[in-house]
């Protein structure tokens, strides 16, 4: 067998476009915003982005006749209980919610570059057995050091101790952010063994894997270090995680329709163009069903402040913090039942999500 076998979620072409190349121009596009734009902007941004993404895990999860025989009662259940106990956590305990919602959006993204990972070795028969797990360990450990280490959620972490008496100085934090990078680096030197034992044994290694991964996550590191707004962190990361999930619906509706003759009931039709107007329409309606005036739409034009009246994050939080804490909190909250979702329909390891990928 090969040493090196590249193998691609589409093609050459489109995975540097939308795969490698993505990540670097949502860096841009976040920093521009935090560097001129107004923080109403910013969220307005984070939900035009964030808004349509979710659109395509409705059509994913509802369209196909298929997933609703195979999940019925989790699609009836589960959005009602978690849709309930989230707008209860807005209005009762926002700040426990952002903390909520943060932690399960990380585990989402996560698990999102984890899974086109490995549709990467997927698509070009490379690693061994054990590849997804040592793949998995290493999003975690990069991931966790990032929420540990970076001076954004630094900030917050530490604010959360406070909050529960467990006061720390910056002696201890230094030594936490150093224990954490000791850590990381062991694993990746781990890892690294783990890709020479690949191919030492003879299993091909797919380079395209790894240049996705480092995309991915110099978007994430440099973004944490290089902005203090959770809304402007959000732009950089929605326009990558949202843009490429889009596409991997709308991919997968299409080879499902190739290899089953199945297709999404909105979309007898199959047209990418198509596909993201139906995402937008669906971000307007969703603002009028909500009964908002498409303030968070409005990119500042109209007051968010006073239709939203008191933000209520405060505690010991600056009046500009406690609005960042609070539209990123709205725009996360809505993103709940996705991450619901997709916790069971995108098994890569599932015979039935394989005839999409």
């Amino acid at each position: 067998m090969s040493p090196i076998r590249i193998g691609y979620i589409r093609d050459f072409r489109t995975d540097l476009i939308w795969f490698m190349g993505l990540p670097f121009l949502a860096i841009a596009v976040g920093l521009s915003c935090q560097q001129w734009l107004p923080l109403t902007a910013v969220a307005s941004i984070a939900l035009w982005i964030t808004i349509p993404h979710h659109f395509a895990t409705w059509a994913r999860t509802y369209g196909m006749r298929e997933d609703w025989q195979r999940f019925k009662s989790r699609l009836i259940v589960g959005p009602l209980v978690i849709a309930s106990l989230t707008l209860l956590g807005v209005k009762y305990a926002p700040l426990s919610m952002f903390l909520l919602v943060i932690l399960w959006d990380h585990q989402h993204s996560l698990m999102q570059q984890h899974g086109l990972a490995r549709i990467y070795d997927f698509k070009a028969r490379a690693g061994a057995r054990s590849t997804g797990r040592f793949d998995l360990f290493l999003g975690i450990f990069l991931f966790g050091n990032m929420l540990i280490t970076a001076p954004l959620w630094t900030e917050f972490w530490v604010f959360e101790l406070y909050r529960w008496n467990l006061a720390v100085g910056a002696e201890t934090v230094r030594t936490i952010h150093l224990v954490s990078w000791i850590g990381t680096g062991a694993y990746v030197c781990i890892y690294l063994g783990h890709v020479f034992w690949c191919g030492w044994q003879g299993y091909s290694i797919n380079p395209a894997k790894y240049v996705f991964i480092i995309s991915s996550y110099t978007l994430w590191y440099y973004a944490s270090w290089h902005t203090n707004s959770f809304v402007v962190f959000a732009v950089s990361h929605r326009i990558m995680h949202g843009l490429q999930y889009i596409l991997i619906v709308y991919w997968y509706f299409e080879r499902k329709a190739e290899r089953t003759s199945e297709r999404p009931w909105i979309m007898p039709t199959l047209s990418m163009t198509r596909f993201f107007l139906l995402g937008i329409t669906y971000a307007f309606f969703y603002q009028l069903i909500i009964l908002n005036p498409l303030d968070e739409f409005g990119f500042g034009i109209s007051n968010f402040l006073a239709t939203q009246g008191e933000i209520p994050i405060k505690e010991g939080t600056s009046s500009s913090r406690a609005y960042d804490l609070y539209a990123a909190t709205v725009v996360n909250s809505v993103a709940v039942i996705h991450y619901y979702f997709d916790s069971f329909i995108w098994k890569v390891s599932d015979a039935k999500t394989q005839e999409g990928l």
